[in-house]
């Protein structure tokens, strides 16, 4: 399955959205611009580099990146954009080396840091959420493979990368609700979308042939979520409050709660697998659930868990309990 939402845009034009999007005052007052020619080199590599011409592209850069006159933050950004070219002519060591000198660069500056997390492929979270989390954000090379080394973006607060299986889907966000990318997630994968309370946050990204899960997790990293998959059920939450995998084996069953009393809503899970429920006497609430075709235990898990609550089950009775803190 693939969903396209909009036309491919070329990496570096994405590139450069980025960089002001994230930082509107970070362009250079009138009185300090660079020299023209460093600016006309920086507009050509840009060109070369959206056509094709990688070679051309690698020239003008490198120009400016060895230009004695140009200023720390023209050269990082013509750095992060000579890696992009020489990447796309195939140099991955190349491409490596100039990454590598920014993401070191001790002066590294959030709009400069924003540039190179988009050209390595990272998403950004909203600009509020960058400004907390930007001098957090951290850089990590991988060697596997020793002809085509790779830097990635590591997000706090956020769990390694898993493998991506999903079916490819084609997709253009700038400062995208997540809820917006949860509706479509949901679409293209046919799961169960769970997301647990507080989970919010924005996402600017472009994927094209991408596993669905792999945008997903480009999506929630930089906003210090993950997900989890249980059979046909996905979880969205912060990854402290995502539970340990467990085991269902009761009937499926569709479930369609909209505003209805909590205790009453467990109570009716428990019987679709003919148990009684004893719930502590301080759970109380409303709820709203949507679920197709899954096992009632599973759907009274989710149900206990969005709201803070644990359960156990012994015998044929299911007690509900709030979770030890």
């Amino acid at each position: 399955m693939k969903s396209s939402l909009a036309g491919r845009v070329p990496r570096a034009l994405l590139i450069a959205a980025a960089l002001f999007a994230v930082s509107p005052s970070a362009a250079p007052a009138a009185d300090t611009r660079p020299p023209s020619r460093l600016l006309d080199l920086m507009a050509q590599g840009k060109t070369e580099t959206d056509l094709g011409h990688f070679d051309a592209a690698i020239r003008a850069l490198g120009a400016v990146v060895d230009a004695p006159d140009a200023s720390p933050a023209l050269r990082a950004e013509a750095l992060v954009r000579l890696g992009v070219a020489r990447r796309g002519a195939g140099d991955a060591q190349g491409a490596l080396q100039a990454f590598q000198r920014v993401a070191d660069a001790p002066n590294l500056d959030a709009p400069t840091k924003a540039l190179l997390v988009r050209a390595l492929g990272g998403a950004l979270p909203s600009a509020k959420r960058w400004a907390e989390v930007w001098p957090r954000v951290s850089f990590v090379v991988d060697r596997s493979q020793p002809t085509r080394p790779a830097m990635s973006v590591v997000w706090p607060e956020a769990p390694g990368s898993q493998t991506h299986t999903g079916d490819a889907m084609t997709i253009q966000l700038a400062d995208a609700d997540l809820n917006n990318v949860f509706l479509m997630i949901a679409d293209i994968s046919g799961l169960n979308v769970v997301v647990f309370p507080g989970v919010s946050g924005k996402a600017t990204l472009d994927a094209s042939n991408e596993p669905w899960d792999r945008v997903l997790e480009r999506a929630l990293a930089p906003n210090g979520l993950a997900s989890q998959r249980e059979d046909n059920v996905l979880l969205v939450a912060r990854p402290e409050y995502l539970p340990a995998p467990r085991h269902f084996s009761g009937q499926r069953i569709d479930v369609d709660f909209h505003d209805a009393d909590l205790r009453k809503s467990l109570a009716e899970l428990a019987a679709r697998g003919a148990a009684r429920t004893e719930i502590d006497p301080t759970v109380a609430g409303r709820v709203t659930l949507r679920l197709n075709q899954v096992r009632w235990d599973q759907a009274l898990e989710i149900l206990v868990r969005v709201n803070g609550l644990d359960w156990a089950q012994d015998g044929d009775v299911v007690k509900v309990f709030v979770r030890e803190r």
